[in-house]
Formats: C-alpha cells, structure tokens, sequence
C-alpha cells in the first residue's frame, strides 16, 4: 500500500506574497515525512509528488493568458509546461514502489531557479 501526498515547487522553497500556499504546501511534506516515520513496519510507504507549472484546466483558468502560461512554461530545462499524463505516471511509480519511502519527488522538468 502506499499513500501520495501532491505538493508544489513551493513545498520546499518560497516566494513573496503566496505566504498562505507555501505554509500549506510545506505542511504537506511534513505530513508525509511524518506519515513515513508512524508506518514503519506496517507495509505502506509515502511519497510527495511537487509538480511544476502544469497545463491543467485550473492553470487555464486562473492564469486565462496564453502568453503568460507560455512564459510560466519556459521556466524550465524543457522549455514548456507539464502535461497532467506526466503528473499521473509519476503519481502510479511512486505508488508501485515501496523503495520511495518518505521521499519528495520533484516533477516539474528541471525548473529554473531565479
């Protein structure tokens, strides 16, 4: 069994004005750190999956212009944003594979740091 928390790039690191989103999403890597520690010698491994900017219908909604997304996109060694498909096949190996215990996986293809 597994159990897969889904962060952010802001679960390890911060930004100015996001103080709310980046509380919650460091506390999501805590949970899961926390979950690991409490599980030990039950069969069930965890996981934090951190995503990058990924095209996604609530990215579309919130960021409408497609030239900024563009621009979120290019913040990354491939130059373009994640496809949910890529956020899911990440999602299933962790699940189906105990040895990423407690582990924070960052999706998000390689993001440039500023």
């Amino acid at each position: 069994s597994s159990i897969i928390y889904i962060g952010s790039t802001l679960s390890e690191k911060a930004v100015k004005g996001a103080l709310p989103y980046i509380v919650s999403k460091h506390a999501v890597v805590g949970l899961m750190r926390a979950t690991c520690q409490d599980l030990v010698g039950k069969s069930i491994h965890t996981a934090c999956i951190c995503p990058g900017f990924t095209d996604t219908e609530m990215l579309r909604l919130h960021i409408p212009d497609a030239e900024v997304r563009a621009e979120l996109g290019s913040a990354n060694a491939f130059g373009r944003l994640i496809e949910p498909e890529e956020i899911a096949v990440t999602i299933k190996f962790c699940a189906e594979n105990a040895v990423i215990n407690g582990a924070v996986i960052h999706a998000n293809l390689g993001q440039i740091e500023h």
